[in-house]
């Protein structure tokens, strides 16, 4: 693993944030050099989500990622049955967090209640004029776990994270 890779794949998230980085950085480094100490480091948290039972490597990679970028406040879960207008409330905590200069509008109110798949093309649309992408973690449970990178960056963030072994998409 390289470890310069990791950090700017990690950067994409935390931006200019380096205290964020170098946590997320150092607890990523753990679960990809030892996947069973970082399941005792964080067994309580990991315990929170329902897992108490060995997970295999990809399966812990993709939920480290998820849960690093989460204490940081850079992701927003949801459940696949929240409306766009409860994604579009929790991404723009996202781009707070990531500290951009933009939000994203309220989707119409004919497009607010829609829920599911349809729901995040909803939020691609309102996120592409500006230039921003949606990040869908995997996750192996009824819920999305969803952050933002610029979509300049999209193809770099596809490339870097199966580079990795994490598992996501860049819509």
């Amino acid at each position: 693993m390289n470890q310069l890779n990791l950090q700017q794949f990690v950067q994409l998230f935390t931006l200019n944030d380096a205290a964020a980085t170098q946590r997320v950085s150092e607890r990523l480094t753990l679960v990809l050099r030892d996947p069973a100490a970082y399941q005792e480091q964080f067994a309580e948290e990991l315990e929170e989500r329902g897992v108490e039972a060995e997970l295999p490597a990809q399966e812990m990679r993709d939920l480290a990622l998820i849960d690093a970028l989460l204490s940081e406040e850079l992701l927003w879960e949801s459940d696949w049955k929240d409306p766009a207008a409860d994604l579009v409330y929790g991404l723009n905590e996202t781009l707070a967090q990531q500290r951009r200069a933009v939000r994203l509008d309220e989707p119409a109110w004919r497009r607010a209640t829609v829920t599911g798949p349809e729901a995040l093309d909803i939020v691609q649309d309102l996120l592409e004029p500006l230039g921003l992408a949606l990040v869908l973690f995997t996750l192996d449970s009824d819920s999305y776990a969803l952050s933002i990178v610029a979509d300049a960056q999209a193809d770099e963030a596809r490339k870097m994270a199966k580079e990795l072994g994490f598992g996501m998409t860049v819509y």
